[in-house]
């Protein structure tokens, strides 16, 4: 069997985020009591099932005021995603990173975000959920959204990103090769930088 990852009953998505699409401001406490109601299941059977969202800590990294752009190469598995454009680091939650789904979520964000970049992390900001309706593969996940104000170096896996550090105002030159919930992400993301 494939590795268990965490997930939620996607009716509890549903009724708390009252059919809300795209990126949704809400409370990180509030975010998480969604995951009181977690538990890990074979990816393989979480990737077909829409009945469960598998949780994505999805993590926007900014460098001196300019944004982690990488974009997947063709030696990654998933090929639906290649030479796409995305702003966001993360992946699943596995069993093994944590004795609960809280701890699991922290631990398996810190692994991810190690697994794939060179940086030290100053200061994370929760930012809201990403809820993507539009495709079979983005409605059996759900990103949890972050900013993360780092000191970045480089892209531990060479082979399977090219990268580069963007200023906001650029990136829309990329959007339109940007993956689905990087196009999301980039909106939200708009709305809080210009806040600043």
């Amino acid at each position: 069997m494939s590795t268990k990852v965490l997930v939620v009953q996607s009716e509890f998505v549903r009724n708390f985020l009252k059919c809300q699409e795209g990126m949704i401001a809400v409370s990180e406490k509030d975010a998480f009591s969604l995951l009181e109601s977690g538990f890990f299941v074979d990816r393989d059977l979480a990737e077909v099932n829409e009945n469960w969202r598998q949780i994505i800590p999805y993590v926007v990294m900014i460098d001196s005021g300019k944004v982690l752009l990488m974009k997947r190469t063709e030696n990654q598995t998933e090929k639906r995603l290649h030479n796409l454009y995305s702003i966001g680091v993360g992946g699943h939650i596995e069993e093994g990173d944590g004795r609960t789904p809280f701890e699991a979520f922290w631990n398996g964000m810190n692994r991810e975000i190690h697994e794939e970049v060179d940086a030290d992390v100053k200061e994370m900001k929760f930012v809201g959920l990403i809820n993507d309706l539009s495709s079979e593969v983005s409605r059996v996940h759900l990103g949890y959204m972050y900013l993360a104000y780092v000191n970045f170096r480089e892209m531990r896996e060479k082979d399977l990103f090219e990268w580069k550090l963007v200023p906001l105002e650029e990136l829309e030159d990329y959007e339109e090769g940007m993956e689905g919930w990087s196009k999301i992400a980039l909106s939200g993301l708009r709305s809080i930088l210009m806040q600043k």
